[in-house]
């Protein structure tokens, strides 16, 4: 088997530490990839068990032995087989059904990794700092939006700009400092929440889920920019 076979087989042969089971545990929420490496593993071993106990049953019926003990054992096996189908289908729910940090971080990768351009975007200079962020040019972007930031007063665009090259490289507590600073501005929508929570789902610290649903469910009662996801979001969340 190959290496992260063993490891798979390890945690269902209780190999594995309490410490090791719950980093298990955790990555098979944090990464798909394993995720699905552990159900294809469950399915494959639920197979071969199903097949071994065909071949049981085909052993023992070719041999004489009393009906109550056939029967006895048929149920055995019965029990045996429903009660590895319902784990299985238990992880197969459990693993296909996408976290809240993967559904926010499916958004982030389908709806922020371009920024629009209309008329009304404002000077050239965010218009660079925008053409710049949509060719993936993020260093520019950052030092672009970061000047036209401190300007006074300074643009909100610029403040929300700055955040999101912040959030989609991965620098969550500087997102988070500028989604801060977009939360102040007196705009009729504002986008700050939002993004926040985005950010605070992303970066999954002690006490961040929370934060993210008292920001999402202040987007979805307000009817903020991105209620939408917000409220699919949340049926994620424990309160």
């Amino acid at each position: 088997m190959s290496e992260i076979s063993d490891y798979i087989d390890d945690y269902f042969t209780g190999a594995l530490s309490a410490e090791e089971k719950q980093v298990f545990a955790d990555r098979c929420v944090s990464d798909n990839d394993f995720a699905q490496e552990v159900a294809f593993y469950l399915s494959a071993r639920a197979t071969l068990k199903a097949q071994l106990q065909d071949q049981k049953q085909q052993a023992l019926a070719a041999t004489t032995v009393p009906k109550a003990k056939v029967r006895r054992i048929t149920l055995y096996l019965a029990a045996a087989v429903l009660t590895g189908i319902l784990a299985l289908a238990g992880w197969w729910i459990f693993f296909s059904t996408p976290s809240v940090q993967q559904l926010s971080s499916r958004y982030i990768k389908e709806h922020l990794q371009q920024l629009g351009t209309t008329m009304h975007s404002g000077s050239d200079s965010l218009q660079s700092g925008i053409a710049a962020y949509n060719n993936k040019d993020y260093q520019q972007a950052e030092a672009i939006f970061t000047a036209l930031s401190k300007q006074e007063p300074g643009t909100p665009d610029a403040v929300k700009y700055l955040g999101l090259v912040y959030l989609v490289t991965g620098k969550y507590d500087a997102a988070i400092v500028q989604f801060n600073r977009l939360i102040q501005y007196p705009l009729y929508a504002n986008p700050g929440p939002f993004y926040k929570a985005l950010a605070l789902l992303q970066r999954n610290g002690p006490g961040d889920r929370q934060q993210a649903r008292t920001l999402l469910e202040e987007v979805r009662s307000n009817q903020l920019p991105g209620n939408k996801p917000a409220d699919e979001w949340l049926k994620n969340i424990s309160p």
